[in-house]
Formats: C-alpha cells, structure tokens, sequence
C-alpha cells in the first residue's frame, strides 16, 4: 500500500538511526508488525468452494472491512494497522524500514508513549478515512496495512526536518520534502481519478494514506500532544462532577514566600519541557531531571489532598 510501492529509499543522516539503548516503542512496533505477519502466513484456513485456496485467520477477523465495522466490530480500525499482504512481502518490507527511519528521528523528539500514541491514532485516522471513502463508492473491500501510520509518520519526520536527505536507490540525494510530495501526489491523483471517472484504478487504499497524513498535519500545525489527553481520561474521577463546590476561596498574597516558590518551579518546569520538545528527553541532566521529578511529585500530592 501506498509508501511499500514507491522506489527503495535510504535515509543519509551521518550518523545511523542507532541508539545502542536496546529496543523501544519503535523496536517492540516493528517486531509486532513482523509477529503478526509470521502468523498470517502460518494460520491459514480453506477458503473458496473446492478450499483449494487458503486464507490468513487473522485477516477473517482484524481486517478492515467496511460492513464488519458497520455491525460493531469497531476493533477493525485499528487492528487492520498490524496486518500485511501475505502475497506480497515488500509490503511489510518497505513499511517496516520507512517506520524505522523516520521514526528513529521521532523518537528523538517524542517520548516514547506519545510515539505509540501517534502512530496508532494515525492508523485510526487512515482507518477511518478508508472506511469513509468506501462508504462513498459503496465498497465493501477490506484494507490491510501499516502504511497509513507509516505515511503520517513520513509526514511528521518531514515537517520537522524538511531538509534531510534521502538517497534514491543509494545513489541519487533527495530532499525528503521532494519524496512526501511526491507520495502525495501519488496518493491523491487516483483518488481524484475516480472521483471522476466513478471507478478505481488502483487496489492500493490511497485515502488511508491521505488520511493519515491529513493527521499529521494537524498534528504539527496545533501541536497537539495526546499522552496529556490519556492522562486525562485515565485518571478522570466522575464524582468530581458531583461534589459541591466550597463559596470561600483562599487568598495568597503575591509576595507570599510559597507562591513564589510555587511560580519558580512552574517556570522552570516549563522551560524544561520547552528543551524536551526541542531535542529529546535524552538531552536532560540530572539536575533537571530531578526538578522534573520534584515538579512531578508536589502536583501528586496537591491531588491527594484535594482528593
């Protein structure tokens, strides 16, 4: 689908995407993808009517298929992301190796749950314009694929640092900015093709691309981050809705040694979290570290005793 199409690329950052650090999110994605990939050439049923055919299990019950989620079967937007055309293996090949260069740059930037956040929420995104779009055509198709994700991934990468080079087939430099407008334009021009000539010309889900990408694009303009959303939501307490609210409110003076304090410590919370944008949790000392943990610490016991 889409990116796994498009001509071998090879990242030039002088440096290697290696960290030495062991697996991460990105390491554990990549061997998921692959895991479920083993599995679907292995676990196969009879399909057919004489069952001379065999299909991947796994694709009966995770791929995305517009009528399946229409009937509740909601997982199928996101599950379709970790799944892989069997016949065709440099789909999962240029997938994998496209996530694995653009998201070394990423993990620079995002930590690690806020990467896993992203590129699932990309694929939901994908997913769902998939499910859209073939709603419109009145398609029952299904889409398997990580390239959605991987798109809004590219995408990312690429607005952050638009003036990498990528080197065409190992020997021909290109901007990386030159590569995503092209995917774009492959993207969009058989979407465009069938809008007007009402039928497709292509079995590649190219809205699932367009799609994740749209995300990452709002993902970079509004600067969104969705580890604070989660956050949010695991720890939202519906009673508090309910409990009445004090009519007093207490005063602090502005000169109160406390508040000071209090502002101080915001402040430089703040500019801490200002240089994990910037370059990378990595890039901490310890002392900042530690300022970050005793910021993290006050603010749970502000909440316990609120609670």
């Amino acid at each position: 689908m889409g990116i796994s199409d498009r001509d071998y690329v090879r990242y030039d950052n002088r440096g290697g995407a290696f960290t030495g650090r062991g697996l991460d999110v990105l390491g554990w994605l990549i061997i998921a993808n692959i895991g479920v990939f083993i599995l679907q050439l292995v676990w196969t049923r009879p399909d057919g009517v004489f069952g001379v055919l065999r299909v991947p299990v796994l694709n009966t019950w995770f791929a995305l298929a517009p009528d399946k989620v229409l009937h509740g079967q909601v997982w199928r937007l996101l599950s379709y992301d970790f799944l892989h055309d069997q016949h065709y293996v440099w789909h999962i090949v240029f997938n994998m190796y496209v996530l694995y260069i653009a998201g070394s740059r990423l993990r620079s930037l995002l930590s690690p749950r806020e990467f896993l956040l992203f590129y699932l929420t990309s694929g939901f995104t994908a997913g769902l314009a998939f499910l859209l779009w073939q709603l419109y055509r009145g398609s029952t198709i299904p889409a398997i694929g990580a390239s959605g994700s991987v798109a809004a991934v590219l995408l990312l990468y690429a607005l952050h640092w638009p003036r990498d080079v990528w080197m065409i087939l190992g020997i021909i430099p290109v901007p990386i900015f030159v590569i995503v407008g092209l995917t774009v334009i492959l993207d969009l021009y058989p979407v465009l093709w069938e809008i007007g000539q009402g039928r497709s010309q292509s079995n590649i889900a190219h809205t699932a691309h367009l799609g994740g990408m749209a995300f990452a694009i709002l993902y970079y303009q509004r600067q969104w981050r969705l580890e604070p959303l989660l956050n949010a939501v695991l720890h939202f307490k519906p009673k508090r809705l309910f409990r009445p609210r004090p009519n007093l409110r207490v005063h602090t003076p502005a000169d109160d040694p406390l508040r000071t304090d209090a502002v101080a410590l915001q402040a430089r919370v703040d500019e801490l979290l200002d240089k994990i944008h910037r370059e990378g949790e990595h890039a901490l000392s310890p002392e900042e570290r530690e300022v970050l943990n005793t910021a993290s610490r006050l603010l749970r016991n502000r909440r316990q005793g609120a609670s």
